[in-house]
């Protein structure tokens, strides 16, 4: 049996944030999170480090939002996130880069003002995403000598990594004794030309081979070149792969 792989974010509302305290999907009625934090690069000259923060808009309207940092005093305020073409969730990332100082840990989303027939504010609770340090031969230096304090702490877009080509996700039915449709999430982290550089189970689907399957089919993604003013900057995306009996 044979299922296709579908790029999608919804999964990441029914994970635990690294050990935050779990928060029910309906306890924060917020369209926006922060899917991932990553130290990508560090500051030449030691004072500033490069982040990238992945935000999962699944609202059909814009948001403009604000983030905490914990240990930093002023909020963060994002461009205007925007939903898909077709108004569905989108995942959106974008290099913030933060005063070494702040020994940045994590992030969320505080409060968001929406846009739509009439702009109204939310005020989010969420647990804070945990930071995670980009792995040995992605993490990388810049020239941050020439940096004004205007462009720390503002939010940048990336150029996106889109998919090229994708695989069917296969597996042994007598294996999988598959009884009802399940879901099995990879975390892929795409790096420069678009290469694969660490894939993970981000959700099981309580199910081996099919967890196996799922990641046998992560690792044959073809993808764009993630790239931060021309340069190649590694970016995490979930792919989600949903298995249905037949």
């Amino acid at each position: 049996m044979k299922t296709r792989p579908v790029i999608g974010f919804a999964a990441i509302f029914i994970v635990t944030l690294l050990g935050a305290p779990a928060i029910a999907a309906s306890a924060d009625k917020c369209p926006l999170h922060a899917a991932s934090f990553m130290l990508v690069a560090r500051g030449e000259t030691g004072k500033v480090d490069r982040y990238v923060v992945a935000l999962l808009l699944t609202g059909s309207d814009p948001v403009t939002a604000n983030l905490q940092v914990p240990g930093l005093q002023n909020d963060i305020t994002t461009p205007v996130v925007a939903p898909d073409a077709n108004g569905g969730e989108s995942i959106n990332h974008y290099v913030i880069d933060i005063p070494r100082a702040v020994s940045a840990t994590g992030i969320t989303v505080y409060g968001l003002l929406v846009h739509g027939r009439g702009d109204h504010d939310m005020t989010c609770s969420q647990p804070v995403r945990l930071v995670t340090t980009a792995p040995t031969g992605s993490l990388s230096e810049f020239d941050d000598s020439g940096l004004s304090p205007s462009d720390l702490l503002y939010p940048r877009p990336v150029t996106e990594a889109h998919v090229i080509r994708s695989s069917l996700a296969a597996y042994q039915a007598d294996a999988a004794h598959l009884k009802a449709p399940t879901t099995a999430v990879v975390a892929v982290l795409v790096g420069a030309g678009g290469a694969i550089v660490q894939a993970k189970i981000s959700q099981s689907s309580g199910n081996a081979a099919l967890d196996g399957a799922a990641m046998a089919a992560a690792h044959t993604i073809e993808f764009s070149a993630p790239q931060f003013n021309g340069a190649p900057i590694p970016l995490e995306y979930l792919v989600t792969y949903r298995f249905t009996p037949r």
